[in-house]
């Protein structure tokens, strides 16, 4: 008995000795890249918006101090698109929120993306992904996606094509966080954002996957009809919001007690795991109505980080790579990428925005295209 808990304590210091080297990997890599790269971990291209923040708590979720009735807040929320600077392509779209109009500094940030599933869900095969990506992408990413079916899937789902606004997109976060209400009672989380008005159980957002891209998510290049901008996305963004218009939304999040053992993570931890709804509905959390679109460089400034939270809405701590929570272990480790980031504009100033052309040196197409849309 004593010789086999003397092995799985080995076992577990080698799972976090092994946890702490990919990390320090992998936050290396990345960083070097944001440095001398001059970019965001991910989802370079994105538009920063300001707006306003209400708690509005469905009367079923249990009292929370932090997410208190009527509490509002002055809030900054970017929508973003992963790995290419065109907003017509075939792309990953994301939702970040900050409770706080600042660059920085927040007493909650929540990191969304389209979809339900993810193309990697824990840190091992996130780093397979990330020496894919390294390699290349387009076809690149195929080994990748027969290795893993469920990635393929995940990919499939989470891509969106010549959406008409971020406005009318669902985002989740996919992985997992903690909640500890007023009773003290430990339950795990997940957060959506939806347009109010919007019923995703009933209603089809705007660019979701056609059968073609949902079986082809790699193929990312936009369609060779296609006549707009690479910022037409952000362009209508704008002129909507100085329009007078506003972008009202809903945050809402999924509730779930731990099962009696907790040491035996439960496979539905895994962000590759959506829970059902019927059993776990998605209950009302906060309106948020976003009506000012920042300036370029305000934008490029403003930085969301899940470190941002109170105590009692906990980031789960992971135990190796092959944990669900993984995830959120790197993206809390990506605070390194980010100040490797801002260091670059500070030394060598703010990139410029995007062209409005693909034949801008910049461009990638990717497989390459001879006659750019």
């Amino acid at each position: 008995m004593i010789e086999h808990k003397f092995i799985l304590a080995l076992v577990a210091i080698y799972d976090r000795l092994l946890l702490a080297l990919v990390t320090f990997v992998v936050t290396l890599l990345i960083s070097a890249n944001s440095l001398f790269g001059k970019v965001r971990m991910s989802h370079e291209n994105g538009i920063a918006l300001r707006g306003r923040l209400r708690i509005a708590a469905d009367a079923r979720m249990p009292e929370h101090e932090f997410f208190e009735q009527g509490r509002t807040f002055a809030c900054r929320i970017r929508h973003g698109a992963a790995s290419f600077t065109d907003d017509a392509k075939l792309v990953v779209r994301s939702a970040s929120i900050k409770f706080a109009d600042s660059r920085s500094r927040s007493p909650m940030d929540i990191l969304m993306n389209t979809g339900r599933m993810p193309l990697f869900w824990n840190a091992r095969t996130f780093v397979e992904f990330m020496r894919r990506s390294m390699a290349g992408k387009g076809k690149k990413y195929v080994p990748f996606l027969r290795a893993h079916p469920q990635a393929a899937i995940g990919g499939g789902d989470s891509v969106r094509r010549d959406p008409e606004s971020p406005h009318r997109l669902v985002y989740q976060t996919q992985t997992t966080f903690g909640f500890i209400g007023r009773d003290q009672v430990f339950r795990y989380a997940r957060y959506r954002l939806v347009p109010v008005g919007f019923d995703p159980s009933r209603d089809q957002e705007s660019g979701a996957p056609d059968d073609w891209d949902r079986h082809h998510a790699w193929l990312q290049n936009p369609r060779l009809d296609e006549t707009r901008s690479r910022n037409y996305l952000k362009d209508a963004t704008r002129k909507l919001l100085e329009s007078g218009a506003v972008m009202h939304y809903v945050l809402q999040i999924q509730l779930r007690l731990p099962p009696p053992d907790d040491e035996l993570q439960p496979e539905w931890i895994a962000s590759s795991v959506p829970w059902d709804e019927t059993m776990f509905p998605y209950l009302d959390l906060a309106l948020l109505d976003v009506d000012e679109a920042l300036s370029h460089k305000e934008s490029m400034l403003t930085w969301f980080d899940i470190g941002n939270h109170p105590k009692s809405l906990p980031v789960p701590r992971a135990r190796s790579i092959d944990d669900a929570h993984s995830l959120n272990h790197l993206r809390l480790a990506g605070i390194w990428a980010t100040r490797a980031r801002l260091l670059s504009y500070l030394l060598t100033g703010i990139p410029p925005a995007f062209p409005d052309s693909r034949r801008a040196k910049d461009w990638q197409g990717l497989p390459p295209m001879a006659e750019p849309p």
